[in-house]
């Protein structure tokens, strides 16, 4: 029988997550992304079965959004099921109709394809947070501001995009060793469809190829056409599929 484990930290948790098998993708970053999660308030649980870890939850309760990781159908459709107020992300599908979002890759083993920068593209630094947090708002309503304390670090970073001087839009990148994945890539609605997206994606590219990164993630809701088409742009094409299950 499956067992969750205490959600406080427990030593050796780290390199149980490094070694376990829980998503066809996602597996480098399970450390990194329990420890983000704890590191922002949220909340982690491992389930084990003879000792070996099977599956993973991490929720954040101020966004009420959490993902479930595991390769089995039954934990996860237990989780999925229970998950209440929250939104939930899953390797599969659970009726009612889960929302579904590609997982597209690329490999940095090449030199990044060329690109001229339309837009002025800058590091991220603690200065911009207030501007960002009032951004992430503005999108998307509700947001938790402590994922922002500490950043950027040597493997969570992210890009600003300016025009006109104000903050157009922004995105975010995490690498652990040989990986890297793309995330939370947000434009200002006057600025989308002026080529941002592409700017902010390759200066991510650059950025996770000169890191070390080899190969690159990044998922993308079918629904989001234009974000689909700036991943194909950059080199990227679908290698699989997880799903959004929106609260009950």
């Amino acid at each position: 029988m499956v067992q969750p484990s205490p959600p406080d930290v427990r030593p050796g948790e780290g390199h149980e997550l490094d070694q376990a098998d829980l998503s066809p993708w996602f597996n480098p970053f399970l450390s990194h992304i329990a420890r983000e999660t704890r590191r922002c308030g949220g909340e982690v649980e491992m389930f084990r079965e003879e000792g070996n870890v099977v599956g993973l939850t991490v929720s954040d309760p101020t966004e009420r959004v959490a993902t479930v990781f595991t390769r089995s159908r039954s934990i996860a459709e237990r989780v999925v099921q229970g998950r209440g107020s929250y939104g939930m992300y899953s390797d599969f599908s659970f009726g009612p109709p889960a929302d579904p979002f590609g997982v597209f890759s690329t490999s940095l083993g090449d030199p990044v394809s060329s690109h001229r920068f339309r837009h002025l593209i800058r590091p991220f630094s603690k200065e911009d947070v207030p501007s960002v947090v009032d951004l992430m708002r503005e999108v998307y309503g509700v947001m938790n501001e402590r994922w922002f304390v500490g950043l950027p670090t040597a493997s969570e970073t992210g890009f600003i995009a300016e025009v006109d001087g104000r903050l157009a839009g922004f995105a975010w990148v995490s690498q652990v060793g040989a990986y890297a994945r793309l995330h939370s890539l947000t434009v200002r609605a006057p600025y989308r469809r002026v080529g941002l997206g592409t700017d902010l994606l390759f200066a991510r590219l650059l950025w996770a190829r000169n890191a070390g990164a080899r190969t690159l993630l990044s998922e993308i809701s079918e629904e989001n056409v234009a974000s689909r088409a700036v991943a194909v742009r950059g080199g990227m094409r679908q290698v699989g599929q997880i799903y959004f299950h929106r609260p009950l």
